[in-house]
């Protein structure tokens, strides 16, 4: 027994061996003895039959023949002769190369005369559809905004097209090629970009002529001058801005920025307040916030304290500085010398008479348009001007504004309080400010002294 099991262990993987092989010797047998009797059998059919489709055309019996038989002829011709194989669909499948069976196997649509009539009425539809519309500029621009943001409902494509529309009639071309090669300028492109964002935030005509001023001004100012870099900056910023802050601009800019010459008397000085304070109070803001906006937007500064009194009695010395002359100081002055037109008015802070006159400077203005040529007639009247300064320690200042208006005396104490006391104007405020005065009351504010030379004419 020992023996026995020693032979096993000694012989027995070799014996495992040999049995695979030979497992495997005949597992190959019979698949290439079947293999081979398979292609001896493609080998007897393909003499047998050239054609792959012969055996099935001897074969095929059209159904509606066999049912055309068992009924009458006539009444079912048309169907007849729609239901049965043509003889050019056989001979293009006889025209057919050979093909592996697995391959060859196809549908033979029932061809009919409506099929063949929908499809030539159908050609010019599809003619229509795949003609591509030319786009213009207009579209090409309005298409610039929504690829840039995406979702967009249809009022706003409204207002984007309408003030394109605007800017593109604006532009001094002579054709559409002309205004196209204008736009291949990257920065423009960016600035109506600018200017249809801005109008969507607020479709107000006070935006559009805004808008459209300084999207002229981009185009038409050379790229070195200032104004053209404040104009790009000002679109940028418009689409930030509400009527509040242009409102705070456009005051600064009246009070601070600009002086009217005709302001020496009570009736000129309360239309001025009209004209010139009231339309831009409406939404003049109050609070802190809306003024840290604009200083953010670089349209401000805060420095020093300059209150409402300090402007008025700097821009206008004649009228708030001095307290004028009498009748017979005037007449003393004058004598029998003729004049052309009346050269005084009342006093706005006392009884006596002052000069048509705000300050110095208008003064020889005065004299000429007056017909007072003699320079010491000249000399006197300038004297009596500047003659009796007003003592502001025993005088209100509100009670000066209150025979005005009382309005401007409301308006001094919000100038006063408020943030605008603070506030002065960078070059992008001046030129905002005066954008939305013109804008409000239609009057166009000279800003070319606070820019160069190229700036606006």
């Amino acid at each position: 027994m020992d023996g026995l099991i020693e032979l096993s262990l000694r012989y027995g993987p070799y014996v495992v061996i040999l049995g695979v092989i030979c497992l495997f010797l005949l597992c190959c047998y019979f698949l290439f003895r079947d293999k081979k009797g398979s292609t001896s059998n493609k080998i007897v059919d393909s003499l047998s039959y050239d054609d792959p489709y012969e055996h099935q055309r001897r074969t095929f019996q059209n159904p509606y023949a066999l049912r055309d038989e068992e009924l009458s002829v006539d009444p079912v011709e048309d169907d007849f002769v729609e239901g049965i194989v043509s003889e050019e669909l056989v001979r293009a499948v006889k025209e057919q190369p050979p093909e592996e069976a697995e391959d060859a196997t196809r549908i033979m649509p029932k061809v009919t005369e409506r099929m063949i009539t929908e499809t030539i009425e159908a050609q010019p539809e599809a003619s229509i559809k795949l003609a591509v519309k030319e786009q213009t500029l207009l579209d090409k621009a309005v298409a610039q905004y929504k690829s840039a943001f995406g979702i967009l409902n249809p009022e706003s494509e409204e207002k984007v097209t309408e003030i394109t529309e605007a800017i593109l009639a604006q532009l001094d071309t002579e054709s559409e090629e002309e205004t196209t090669h204008l736009f291949e300028n990257i920065a423009l492109q960016e600035s109506l970009l600018h200017v249809q964002k801005a109008y969507v935030a607020n479709s107000t005509e006070w935006m559009k002529e805004i808008l459209l001023e300084t999207f002229k001004d981009v185009v038409e100012q050379p790229q070195s001058s200032t104004l053209y870099l404040v104009a790009v900056d000002a679109l940028k910023s418009l689409v930030h801005l509400q009527v509040g802050h242009l409102q705070a601009l456009a005051i600064s800019l009246i009070i601070q920025y600009s002086k009217n010459s005709n302001n020496y008397s009570v009736e000129n000085f309360r239309h001025y307040l009209e004209k010139y304070i009231e339309p831009f109070m409406s939404d003049l803001p109050r609070k802190e916030d809306m003024y840290q906006q604009l200083e953010y937007l670089r349209c401000i500064s805060f420095g020093d304290t300059l209150s409402f009194q300090q402007i008025m009695r700097n821009s206008y010395p004649l009228v708030f500085d001095y307290r004028g002359f009498s009748h017979e100081e005037l007449a003393f002055i004058v004598q029998d010398t003729p004049v052309k037109m009346p050269i005084v008015v009342e006093s706005i802070n006392s009884s006596l008479l002052k000069l048509m006159a705000v300050d110095e400077y208008m003064l020889p203005s005065l004299f000429k348009r007056a017909g007072l040529t003699d320079i010491s007639i000249q000399n006197g009247l300038t004297r009596l001007a500047f003659g009796k300064a007003v003592d502001w320690d025993s005088t209100s200042f509100d009670e000066v504004l209150e025979r005005i208006s009382p309005l401007l005396v409301d308006f001094s104490h919000i100038y006063d309080r408020g943030p605008l006391s603070r506030l002065h104007l960078t070059l992008l405020g001046i030129y905002l400010g005066s954008a939305m005065v013109r804008a409000t009351i239609h009057e166009q504010f000279d800003v070319s002294p606070w820019f160069d030379t190229s700036g606006r004419h």
